[in-house]
């Protein structure tokens, strides 16, 4: 398991890069292990911010995280996690993923968006699967 308070951005970065550069990836195992960590939180809203931002480029291998980062930033309750985001190194991890592959960023997102749905209470839950569905952290693999 990934120590998200201890270990660098940059380490951080190359972990989590290298961990969802698989086809066979599934979300599960990393977010149960981070399902505590607010450090982990801080990156899924720093990482849904740089989604829905105007300078995040996409082709067709992450075009399809893009609209759910866009969709996902649209919501009331993420909109004010995303203005009151705070954590630097959690900004810096979030923007080294964004300069990685496409195809990684589009499975790391897919991974995001799941810690995301499993980190939030009962009442965030239950919006974002009226809004997004009980299954948008599915994404593609291009």
């Amino acid at each position: 398991m990934m120590d998200l308070k201890t270990s660098t951005s940059q380490e951080i970065a190359e972990y989590f890069s290298h961990e969802v550069n698989n086809m066979f990836f599934r979300p599960d195992k990393i977010a149960e292990e981070q399902r505590d960590s607010r450090q982990m939180e801080d990156l899924d809203i720093c990482w849904i911010k740089i989604l829905s931002g105007d300078a995040y480029r996409t082709d067709l291998r992450n075009e399809a995280s893009a609209r759910t980062g866009r969709k996902l930033a649209e919501i009331p309750f993420v909109k004010r996690k995303m203005e009151s985001v705070g954590n630097e190194k959690m900004e810096k991890v979030a923007k080294e993923m964004a300069m990685d592959h496409r195809t990684i960023q589009q499975t790391f997102s897919g991974l995001v968006f799941f810690h995301f749905l499993q980190s939030c209470d009962k009442e965030e839950a239950e919006e974002l699967t009226k809004v997004m569905g009980d299954s948008f952290y599915r994404l593609p693999l291009i």
